[in-house]
């Protein structure tokens, strides 16, 4: 009887003591956690206010920092309450591993999303609000969101489309680079030649990116040719309003 009540008495020590060591380590690892978020949050946004800042990029860069921050401490939070409570965590670990081995083929899409997607981010290679163009996709549209797992943008047809950042393998910024749309006029009546040519050259004349190439061919049809040059999203809506007026006075 003695025995059990000193055990009993043991057992209570023993669990008021691990309960205010789990208590004490919440309260240090919540106010740790919010520490460091303010301080992440203070440093993104004194540098967003500087000159050379890019607001687009300092926003995703500042999320992403406090995600990957909240995944560590999370992690380190369950390290050490297993630790307050005795339990193994080595051989937790590496049974976790043997789970991670057998989860890997599953999760390895996700993994190639998020350091695709991390490199894409860090290396500035697209901002919010550029026109990108997925050559091996062969999507062309302007970038809405740029997250660690995804890409949206709004392609020419003005739809919504999601591009896994895995999927990313050739990537080009139209908005960084001056672009080249080529403009084919298809010649139906060869005694009308002269006429479609003198009427694209009036046209162009009108622009000051807009330059006559020749006469080509292609898939057995001939065409009149020019070429317009500058910034992709500029052409893309001057090339509509050109070809309308190549037509005008054709007839």
């Amino acid at each position: 009887m003695l025995i059990s009540k000193i055990n009993f008495q043991h057992f209570i020590e023993t669990s008021l003591d691990k309960v205010l060591q789990l208590l004490i380590a919440t309260v240090l690892f919540y106010i740790f956690y919010r520490l460091i978020k303010l301080i992440i949050k203070r440093l993104f946004s004194k540098y967003a206010q500087t000159d050379l800042a890019d607001s687009a990029r300092v926003l995703t860069m500042s999320r992403l920092t406090q995600s990957l921050f909240q995944y560590l401490s999370i992690f380190l939070y369950i390290y050490t309450v297993l630790g307050i409570f005795g339990l193994p965590v080595a051989s937790l670990l590496a049974g976790a591993g043997i789970i991670g081995v057998a989860l890997g083929f599953a999760g390895r899409d996700l993994m190639s999303d998020v350091i695709n997607g991390f490199f894409i981010i860090v290396e500035h290679q697209v901002n919010v609000g550029d026109t990108v163009n997925f050559k091996n996709l062969d999507i062309t549209g302007v970038v809405k969101t740029i997250g660690i797992r995804s890409m949206t943008l709004t392609s020419d047809s003005g739809a919504l489309v999601f591009v896994p950042n895995r999927h990313i393998t050739a990537l080009a910024n139209l908005t960084r680079q001056d672009s080249q749309l080529l403009l084919d006029v298809p010649v139906l009546d060869f005694s009308m030649i002269e006429r479609q040519k003198k009427r694209i050259l009036q046209v162009n004349e009108s622009y000051a990116n807009a330059d006559f190439v020749g006469v080509v061919t292609r898939d057995d049809k001939v065409y009149l040719r020019s070429k317009l040059s500058g910034d992709y999203a500029e052409i893309s809506l001057q090339k509509s309003e050109i070809l309308s007026r190549y037509y005008e006075n054709m007839d």
